[in-house]
């Protein structure tokens, strides 16, 4: 059994992200609770929206995205993937998916090997080297998938992904 685990950076994030969060939902129940709450089109009332509406969601993306923690069961011929903040688990066969597909996911960091299971041409999970220190353990737990090839990541692929639109033609 192969469990993916944190890069001590990431896993900071993920606690600096869950502290942000709260804090913005403690500045929403104020601001709503308050004897004056703030005017809603002031500067500082579209600040306060900013922080208590739009910033949490992305944060709550950013962590179903990005911060699951993936378990391959090469016995059982498994993946599951399980939200570091809810516990909720998706248990997948394998054979459910097509394969993978290698990428590579550059920032201003460095460069970090990525995979994606594919379903019906479709990258469904991402597993990258970013975020996980076990990267190449994790490769191993899929080598009974099929290697689909490697693709170049760029700004409108990114946007087709979080789409859940097909990338491939099977």
């Amino acid at each position: 059994m192969i469990k993916s685990k944190f890069t001590t950076y990431q896993f900071i994030g993920q606690f600096v992200l869950t502290a942000f969060l709260i804090v913005c939902v403690f500045a929403s129940y104020g601001n709503l609770c308050a004897d004056k709450p703030v005017p809603l089109f002031s500067g500082f009332g579209l600040f306060v929206i900013f922080v208590t509406m739009v910033l949490p969601v992305y944060i709550l993306a950013q962590m179903k995205l990005n911060y699951k923690v993936t378990t391959i069961d090469t016995d059982l011929k498994t993946i599951s993937f399980k939200m570091f903040l809810l516990p909720i688990t998706r248990t997948y066969p394998l054979d459910r998916f097509d394969g993978y597909i290698n990428t590579v996911v550059k920032d201003k960091y460095g460069e970090y090997k990525c995979f994606y299971l594919v379903k019906n041409g479709k990258l469904m999970y991402k597993m990258s080297g970013r975020f996980y220190s076990n990267i190449d353990e994790i490769y191993e737990g899929l080598s009974s998938l099929k290697d689909l090839g490697f693709i170049k990541l760029s700004t409108s692929l990114s946007i087709k992904i979080a789409f859940r639109k097909q990338i491939l033609t099977m």
